[in-house]
């Protein structure tokens, strides 16, 4: 019998819940420009050319949240768009620069695992960091 050794090690866990509903009037109350605060242009992008621009910008943001969390540091400490967030059918990708590379890198991660669903007008988005 063949048996793998895996040494993959837990850096952190985040997790958020977004309400489609609460984001949906974000995006529809600003200009463009407000939300590139909040989101990366190929975030904004992409999420304004899908069929569901409101559920993608759910995801979008509670990536950011759970990710901000994983990194031990919350939002505070790192800026919205350090975090970008990459949309493909069924799957999420992480994508840091500025202080959250920096914050990463502290603390050896190297990749992001990320699962999502929606559920009752709400996305939670779950990330493990190795």
């Amino acid at each position: 019998m063949l048996q793998f050794e895996s040494r993959i090690a837990v850096k952190g866990i985040g997790i958020d819940i977004t309400s489609i509903e609460r984001i949906s009037r974000l995006i529809e109350r600003y200009d463009r420009q407000t939300l590139a605060l909040l989101f990366a242009d190929k975030e904004i992008n992409f999420c304004q050319l899908t069929t569901n621009p409101q559920q993608a910008y759910a995801l979008c943001f509670a990536a950011k949240e759970a990710v901000a969390k994983a990194l031990g540091t919350g939002l505070a400490e790192i800026g919205w768009n350090e975090i970008e967030v990459q949309i493909m059918p069924e799957k999420l990708t992480i994508n840091l620069s500025g202080q959250a590379t920096t914050q990463a890198e502290k603390r050896e991660i190297k990749n992001w695992l990320v699962t999502w669903f929606s559920w009752d007008n709400h996305v939670l988005v779950h990330v493990v960091a190795i």
